[in-house]
């Protein structure tokens, strides 16, 4: 019995004009009636989630958000914290300084979900619009080492950010959470993040087997969830190592592939 769903937002939820459709919202609402909850797991911020969770009415007490690919974990209607993870100051300065050696741009969330750049950029307005707040600059360089982040970002073109991957120091591998969440962000956070670590904590949270879950994803971001959930199930327009890992490819996000996943494999459940 699937008890808890994670499902991502851009490249699996939405379409490409970044619309839920009739069908994955019947589906998801669908699925809730047969005991299963469905959770939004997202390298967004809360305040980037909302009109998504409106949206699909997940607003109630016994609704949760993993937001910043894992990093945090609330329950929505009380923003009680089931989970957070932090990076400190030096941190962030010694990844901006990196960000500025492999000519990529740079931007972070300091704890109070505040988005923080040294200079405006395609990139970081992109962050900025898709999730409703406004950047603010900052000297990276003047960053103390008690300041804490939820997680800092190498931000560019595709090209960019692969060459940047590519040239990571190993200290800096061994050190951060890594992920790629869209082909121009390059996200790095504490070590013990991500939404397969999310996944886990939060169905332990809730008294629920990791093997009663499922997870729904597209992208590098999404690995470790599908790689953690009982099924584990990629998007057909997945990244080609998510691909690899999936218990299950379901349809693309153009063709309501998380609707498909739900009614494939809750088909007999009963609530």
């Amino acid at each position: 019995m699937i008890k808890l769903c994670t499902i991502d937002l851009d490249g699996t939820l939405f379409d490409n004009k970044k619309r839920i459709s009739k069908e994955n919202k019947e589906a998801i609402a669908n699925a809730q009636k047969k005991g299963c909850k469905i959770v939004i797991a997202t390298g967004r911020p809360m305040n980037g989630v909302l009109p998504v969770l409106k949206e699909l009415n997940l607003l109630e007490e016994e609704n949760y958000v993993i937001c910043y690919n894992g990093a945090k974990i609330l329950n929505v209607k009380t923003n009680e914290v089931v989970f957070a993870s932090t990076l400190n100051g030096t941190s962030a300065k010694e990844l901006y300084l990196l960000s500025r050696k492999l000519n990529t741009n740079y931007h972070a969330f300091r704890l109070n979900e505040e988005l923080i750049t040294d200079v405006h950029n395609p990139y970081t307005d992109i962050e900025a619009r898709l999730n409703q707040i406004e950047d603010v600059l900052v000297d990276f360089t003047q960053i103390q080492e008690e300041d804490l982040f939820i997680k800092c970002m190498m931000v560019g073109e595709n090209e960019t950010l692969n060459y940047a991957y590519q040239h990571l120091p190993k200290t800096i591998t061994d050190m951060y959470s890594i992920v790629r969440s869209s082909p121009i962000f390059l996200e790095f956070l504490n070590k013990n993040s991500h939404k397969g670590v999310a996944l886990e904590i939060l169905a332990h949270h809730l008294g629920i087997s990791i093997k009663d879950t499922m997870a729904i994803g597209d992208a590098g971001n999404d690995l470790e969830m599908i790689r953690k959930a009982g099924i584990g199930v990629a998007m057909e327009n997945s990244f080609q190592e998510v691909l690899a890992e999936a218990d299950f490819i379901t349809t693309s996000n153009e063709n309501h592939g998380v609707a498909y996943a739900l009614n494939r494999f809750l088909k007999n459940q009963k609530g």
